[in-house]
């Protein structure tokens, strides 16, 4: 009897162990797939905002605990192609038109064509700041995924610094900061404006230190303290809903609305201006679109404050996470030429506590949660998986040249950043 009992349970250890090598090879044969997408979601753990928010180290499967609702426009972007698959020449980019090519190729970050974006027509002149802010956030996403998810894939793609991402590329599939509805921006991808990683125009050296000081001060400052009133500063030349914006609001008590002239003492609207940090001292803040989206809106969700919009066209990656009533109500909507602001202005001023709620609910859902840096470091690697179940191409980084040596055929970013907008080739 021992003697078969212990035969019986060397067998039982023999299938265990042969079943547990097989299983292990799998795995490591499963885990290097380039479409692979592990999702095991560990008990106990819970997005700690106060602990989390600076963290870019959290798992494939930390990011769908944390910001379970933060992959919309992605899954949308998928659904629009229909199946159809990217190749190569939908993310050609021309010279001169604000678009920059890179690959990341065993994770590491590359660019493949920078397209003199220096020479193309951003305003302000800061193409330097946006090309070097946006590429710096998808190294930072490549560099701290953790090792126990799947390796990103390799992947190849373009990038518009525009304002309007179609003035950069007429045709074709890229990523964009902004995009509208409609067919004309079905193949625009959302991702995160550059300034989530730096904008000195506005003297926001790094989105976390800004994110740091209005949190500090928001604990500082209770909403019965703030200024009761609705705020707002912008160049009105823009979009003429602004200059509406400042003709029903002058002379109204509960207004402290003006337009400002930046960088012209001369003007004498200049004298206006303020810093960021200023607005979350109020009870109402006012968003209003330019150009097309308007880079103000995600410093006004970092504020305790009730956001007021006129009807937003432009989109950015996480505004549909913006609710106009029910339970998670996180701004207040006006008309399109902001007609009806007295009238609204005059219901929140007698109905502070509703006005408080809707405050209240816009901070913890974008200055906790969406809008962190964490956050944003999640979508930017799911923006990567998700473009690669539709790249319907393989990215090179080897070519052979005209005597049959294998070449790179993009400059590491590490050489890119360290030198743009020369050419490190070239660099003696």
């Amino acid at each position: 009897m021992m003697r078969k009992a212990y035969r019986l349970s060397f067998a039982h250890l023999a299938f265990y162990l042969s079943t547990f090598v097989i299983i292990s090879q799998l795995w490591s044969v499963w885990k290097q797939s380039p479409r692979a997408y592990f999702s095991f979601i560990p008990s106990g753990w819970d997005f700690d905002a106060d602990v989390h928010s600076n963290v870019h180290t959290l798992t494939n499967e930390q990011c769908d605990i944390a910001f379970p609702k933060l992959y919309h426009r992605l899954d949308e972007a998928v659904q629009r192609r229909q199946g159809r698959k990217v190749h190569v020449q939908d993310i050609q980019i021309t010279e001169g038109r604000c678009m920059v090519r890179v690959m990341i190729y065993q994770g590491e970050l590359f660019v493949v064509d920078a397209g003199k974006p220096e020479k193309c027509y951003v305003a302000n002149g800061n193409e330097r700041e946006r090309i070097l802010g946006t590429l710096a956030q998808i190294d930072r996403a490549l560099a701290t995924t953790p090792s126990s998810d799947s390796s990103i894939p390799n992947i190849e793609f373009s990038l518009s610094l525009d304002d309007l991402p179609r003035r950069s590329k007429g045709k074709g599939t890229f990523f964009g900061y902004t995009r509208k509805d409609g067919r004309a921006y079905d193949d625009v991808w959302l991702m995160p404006n550059y300034a989530y990683w730096s904008w000195n125009y506005t003297h926001a050296p790094s989105w976390n230190s800004i994110r740091r000081e209005i949190a500090d001060a928001e604990q500082r400052v209770p909403w019965e303290h703030k200024d009761p009133r609705v705020v707002w500063r912008g160049k009105v030349k823009m979009a003429k809903l602004r200059s509406e914006l400042v003709k029903v609001s002058k002379g109204k008590e509960w207004s402290d609305i003006k337009p400002v002239v930046i960088n012209n003492p001369k003007d004498k609207h200049t004298k206006d201006v303020m810093n960021l940090r200023e607005f979350c001292g109020y009870k109402f803040t006012v968003q209003t679109e330019g150009t097309s989206y308007s880079g103000r809106l995600k410093y006004l969700q970092l504020c305790r404050s009730a956001i007021i919009t006129h009807p937003l066209v432009w989109q950015e990656f996480h505004t549909h996470l913006m609710s106009l009533a029910g339970p998670d109500i996180n701004f207040i909507e006006a008309s399109e030429n902001f007609g009806n602001l007295d009238s609204a202005m005059e219901y929140y001023r007698a109905h502070d506590s509703e006005a408080e709620e809707i405050a209240r609910n816009s901070y913890e859902m974008f200055a906790r949660r969406y809008l962190t840096p964490a956050a944003v470091t999640c979508y930017w690697r799911r923006l990567f998986w998700t473009w690669s179940s539709v790249q319907g191409f393989e990215p090179q980084l080897y070519v052979p040249d005209e005597h049959g040596n294998q070449v790179m055929r993009a400059t590491p970013w590490t050489a890119f950043a360290a030198n743009w907008p020369h050419d490190p080739a070239k660099i003696p």
